[in-house]
């Protein structure tokens, strides 16, 4: 059984906060809601949540990018700074929930990266995209296994190039062709330990960073659901590692097989609200379905196998309303939105547990190593997993996007009631200006939030959103 690197760490996790399986990491007043007139008349600052295990690597695409880390547990700020375009800057925060406060986007890799590196992860972009044309990540500390890779997945024909911006050069540059990869080896990655890589690339490229199991695989959109999925599946740490198909939808007919010798690996019916576990030794697989599925690489039915790994949910975006996830022992559900009823179901729908949660809370729960449902009312993120081992790019970064429809979304309703109230030939008030959102502007702001995004979202998680947004 694999066990975590750093023991200290393992230790210190085990006697945490959730060694209790019903405690809340979180319980802080929430901040002064924001008024309609501060998203309309100041700029947005970038604000979010995000769980991890020990340290937040913050992730700079753009130049002068100011960074505010705070716990919420305690309600005071651990990091104020600046981090350039290319840049990267490792807050060795401690377990808990956190908020994350910047005047641009930037991304959030979370976990244990530098501490504990038997890890693995899909690069996400400044949007919150695991498929984009241009991705900076940080590198583990250490190469821990014999076939601990990066791996450049190429979805069009494309030219890319990695550049190391640690000792400013280029690494390597290549043409790679649609479904194909390009790939730095384990003895490449020796040399990077800790080093911020950039890479860019012409056409639509995902990135992984195997260092061990323990994530969804990106389909072919930048979402974790979809019909195409390529993913190297490893023998880091224990000679194989576990690929789970999973199914929200109706039955589907999904095929598998291995991209180098063409070989089918499995095909078949999965069934809805199913899962198919394939166990693996060292290949890359093309994963193709009727259907839209969802395909996690990590333990299957593995006690105390210590890494994390966030569910993808339906819609595959990661902070949703519906999951099945694998976990080797424990559950964290963290909620984006106020007065969030959640509930932790067994594969055969008996409730486990069920509560409400605030923005910025996470509730722990142990039921052991095994496959399970959570449900909530409005969006929520879940990690599975074990000990404190792990590393993922928080899928909070997502809500960036939504944050600047929703923001530009309040200028335009300000500018409708002040339009409105000169009609009528009189001076609007500020308390009017301030007035809740009917239930018509939060159909529209609804409306545009799917349109921009593509996230289906309800009136009053918008109006949770809108008053929870910062500015500057």
């Amino acid at each position: 059984m694999k066990r975590p690197i750093c023991l200290a760490l393992a230790l210190l996790f085990s006697h945490s906060a959730f060694a209790d399986p019903s405690v809340q990491l979180a319980s802080v007043e929430p901040p002064n809601e924001t008024k309609l007139t501060d998203l309309a008349q100041n700029k947005l600052l970038y604000t979010t949540y995000f769980y991890t295990a020990g340290e937040a690597i913050v992730h700079g695409y753009e130049k002068d990018t100011d960074v505010r880390i705070v716990s919420l547990a305690e309600n005071r700020t651990i990091w104020e700074g600046r981090v350039g375009e290319g840049q990267s800057h490792n807050v060795p925060t401690g377990q808990g929930v956190f908020a994350f406060l910047a005047d641009k986007k930037a991304s959030i890799l979370v976990g244990t990266p530098s501490s504990c590196t038997a890890v693995g992860y899909y690069v996400r972009d400044i949007n919150g995209s695991f498929t984009a044309k241009r991705f900076l990540t940080e590198l583990p500390s250490s190469v821990f296994g014999a076939d601990n890779q990066l791996i450049v997945w190429a979805w069009q024909d494309t030219e890319v190039t990695i550049s190391n911006l640690s000792a400013d050069k280029e690494i390597k540059r290549a043409k790679v062709k649609a479904g194909e990869r390009l790939v730095l080896n384990n003895t490449d990655l020796g040399a990077l330990n800790s080093h911020m890589l950039d890479i860019q690339s012409t056409g639509a490229v995902s990135v992984q960073v195997y260092y061990d199991q323990g994530f969804h695989v990106p389909s072919m959109d930048g979402r974790v659901s979809g019909k195409i999925f390529r993913t190297y599946v490893g023998l880091t740490t224990e000679g194989h590692n576990d690929l789970n198909l999973i199914n929200y939808g109706r039955d589907t007919k999904v095929r598998v097989k291995n991209i180098d010798t063409g070989e089918k690996i499995w095909e078949g019916k999965l069934a809805s609200q199913g899962v198919k576990n394939l166990r693996l030794s060292g290949v890359y697989v093309h994963i193709e379905s009727d259907d839209e599925i969802s395909a996690l690489v990590a333990p299957y039915n593995f006690q105390g196998y210590a890494q994390h790994h966030f569910s993808g949910g339906h819609e595959g975006t990661g902070i949703e309303t519906n999951f099945i996830t694998t976990t080797s022992e424990q559950l964290w559900v963290f909620s984006y939105f106020d007065q969030n009823p959640v509930q932790i179901l067994s594969m055969d729908d008996k409730v486990l547990w069920s509560g409400n949660l605030n923005a910025g809370h996470a509730q722990g729960y142990h039921p052991g190593a095994g496959t399970y449902k959570i449900k909530s009312r409005e969006g929520v993120s879940v990690m599975g997993g074990s000990a404190a081992c792990g590393a993922e790019y928080s899928p909070a970064g997502g809500l960036f996007r939504i944050d600047e429809e929703l923001f530009q979304v309040a200028a335009q309703i300000v500018q409708a009631r002040k339009s409105a109230a000169k009609a009528e030939g009189r001076e609007i008030s500020e308390d009017e200006l301030n007035a809740p959102l009917s239930s018509s502007e939060l159909e529209r702001a609804a409306e545009e939030v799917e349109k921009k995004t593509g996230n289906k979202m309800s009136p009053a998680a918008i109006d949770s959103r809108m008053k929870s947004i910062q500015t500057h």
